[in-house]
């Protein structure tokens, strides 16, 4: 216990810890008494209320739950403008998953979400031998670098950008016209641009641009008080039927993990 949380602390001594298991809290503050710790829930952690009252934006690093891997990953999303980077452990098919390109197996949710708000980096295969106790599986260190609060608003509302991925991914091979049916207004029809196109094969640009056309794009007072409100609202974060590898499908709540901000 406590191990990378060790190395993190020696070189930067004003970090700050968050964990949620009590016993951990204890033995952490034992071992490392000079260590901030926070007893919480890292999918509940307000981390733009924290990067302003750390006075800056976050750096987040951390070693991820296999099982809630994709709802701490959207946590981060939701808070994209209050932070600057995560280093964090994955399993090895979820950090495939990130930077995937279209047409391709692992191309999905994820890989459309995190290269809409942020840059994602596959740094190295970590293989089971490096943990104890050994997992079954493979796993990776993953970069993601958020572009900050200067990054213009997306032109559409966010909750309809979720709305039109995550519906489409649900039914992957098919059809747009065919996929994206039962959210359409009423009396609309997807235009030639999309209609037969399948979601596998659009770029994450292009969501946004398929949203505009579906649902309208924001007005000018719109985009100005998303610039100012649209990080830390929940919205990727209460992707309810999305699991831990970022597919379309029903997935627990419950949460627990131990991450370091700086």
């Amino acid at each position: 216990l406590g191990a990378l949380t060790r190395v993190l602390h020696r070189r930067f001594p004003e970090m700050l810890a968050v964990e949620i298991d009590g016993r951990a809290v204890e033995l952490l503050g034992d071992r490392y008494p000079s260590l901030s710790v926070v007893r919480g829930d890292v999918l509940e952690i307000d981390y733009t209320a924290l990067a302003k009252l750390r006075g800056g934006r976050l750096n987040v690093v951390g070693n991820l739950p296999f099982y809630i891997t994709s709802q701490i990953l959207f946590t981060l999303a939701d808070h994209h403008r209050s932070i600057e980077r995560a280093v964090v452990t994955t399993q090895w098919e979820v950090a495939q998953r990130l930077v995937a390109r279209p047409r391709t197996k692992p191309y999905g949710i994820l890989a459309v979400v995190f290269q809409l708000y942020a840059t994602p980096e596959l740094l190295f295969k970590i293989p089971n031998t490096a943990f104890y106790p050994q997992p079954k599986v493979t796993s990776a260190l993953v970069g993601i670098t958020f572009p900050g609060p200067d990054r213009a608003p997306f032109p559409v509302d966010e909750s309809k950008l979720r709305l039109v991925i995550n519906t489409a991914f649900r039914q992957r091979r098919k059809m747009l016209r065919q996929s994206l049916k039962r959210i359409l207004p009423r009396g609309f029809a997807l235009g030639p641009e999309w209609a037969t196109r399948r979601p596998e094969e659009l770029a994450p640009p292009e969501f946004v641009r398929l949203t505009g056309a579906i649902f309208g794009e924001r007005d000018d007072a719109a985009l100005a008080t998303a610039r100012e409100t649209d990080s830390g609202r929940p919205i990727w974060r209460t992707s309810g039927g999305i699991n831990a590898m970022g597919d379309a499908t029903p997935t627990p709540s419950s949460s627990s993990s131990q991450v370091g901000a700086a």
